[in-house]
């Protein structure tokens, strides 16, 4: 802790404390206000108020040793035993400095006569005072080492998650290159020409892709472009039998979005749709805010397969898992035939970010 954060907090309890103190001869002070109307007397309740503040911030001035203490010895530090019996000793300590001190400043500046005889009845009051202030710094101690934990706990949790999140993106990426150089293979022999403008996207989608920010998510815009420069790739593998369409109203460009999610689920709607047809598909992603949430569709006009049948790969399960890190229950990945023919993956994500 540095030293002006340990000034701050030494100042907020000592004003925790004189809140404390003030709060005292007021209660007193109305308790004698009341006591004498209905002894039938009028007395003034200003003055009364004024002695009372005076007895009770003389008491106060030794708070700082019922602080320290409060915070060297929390109650659950301890065994229970040796923690009580510090706070008995401390009490006492206080209590045999500050009642000399009250009853000096009650006779020599406040115009209080207190007799050796009268202080020592005050005692008991002034004890219960002491340990009335100690069980509130122990109240708010504790109350702050439950708020701290729950941050630390909080916070722990958020970096387990972004760490998973940054795990399953590790994994993506060389499963991604892996298709990728499967499909240069699988015309560097028929097209010479086609390969290398295959082989080129792919060095321009790397570049771009290793330039982002370690940032699980992206501002919609650039997911957009990296699956652009994907499709590009698909198109010079499959011809005239691949045709891509990507659309965003513009107000939904820079939504957050997790980095390198579309990709494979375009992916999927390619080799999916492709499969079981010697022609050509149609792949169309539309992307549209909803309310409080980014929807994104992505369609072909392939063959229909039974979702339940359709075995879930590195790419739509990884996809699963990094939405369940980054959103939990808020986020949605649906796969369901189209109308017609093909298959349509509905994807939603809240527009509030993700951790």
């Amino acid at each position: 802790m540095t030293g002006a954060s340990s000034n701050r907090t030494l100042l907020r309890w000592l004003l925790v404390c004189a809140a404390a103190w003030t709060a005292f001869p007021i209660l007193i002070s109305i308790y004698v206000y009341m006591e004498a109307l209905y002894d039938g007397r009028h007395p003034a309740f200003l003055p009364e108020f004024v002695g009372s503040l005076g007895q009770m911030y003389t008491l106060g001035v030794f708070s700082p040793i019922l602080i320290y203490v409060a915070h060297a010895f929390p109650p659950t530090r301890r065994p229970l035993i040796l923690t009580l019996a510090v706070y008995l000793a401390s009490l006492i300590g206080v209590w045999a400095l500050g009642l000399p001190a009250f009853a000096l400043v009650s006779n020599y500046f406040l115009n209080r006569p207190f007799t050796i005889s009268s202080t020592l009845q005050e005692g008991f009051f002034v004890f219960l005072l002491y340990a009335v202030v100690l069980t509130i710094l122990l109240a708010i101690t504790q109350v702050q080492v439950v708020n701290e934990r729950i941050e630390r706990a909080l916070r722990l949790e958020a970096d387990l998650s972004r760490l998973r999140v940054e795990a399953l993106q590790r994994q993506l990426h060389p499963h991604f290159i892996f298709n990728t150089l499967n499909a240069v293979s699988a015309v560097m022999h028929t097209d010479v020409n086609v390969a290398e403008e295959m082989i080129a996207a792919l060095a321009d989608l790397l570049r771009t892709a290793m330039g982002k920010s370690n940032s699980p998510t992206v501002p919609l815009r650039e997911e957009l472009n990296l699956l652009d420069r994907y499709a590009l790739i698909m198109k010079l593998r499959y011809g005239e039998r691949l045709v891509v369409h990507i659309s965003a109203e513009p107000r939904a460009l820079e939504i957050p979005f997790p980095t390198f999610t579309l990709q494979p689920l375009v992916e999927n709607a390619i080799v999916h749709g492709l499969e079981k047809t010697n022609g050509g598909i149609t792949v169309e992603v539309a992307c549209r805010l909803d309310a409080a949430m980014l929807e994104i569709e992505i369609s072909d006009d392939g063959t229909t397969t039974d979702p339940v049948a359709l075995p879930e790969g590195v790419g739509i399960g990884n996809t699963r898992a990094r939405l369940a890190e980054l959103y939990g229950q808020r986020a949605s990945l649906s796969i369901a035939p189209r109308h017609a023919c093909g298959m349509r993956l509905t994807l939603a994500i809240p527009v509030a970010p993700a951790i």
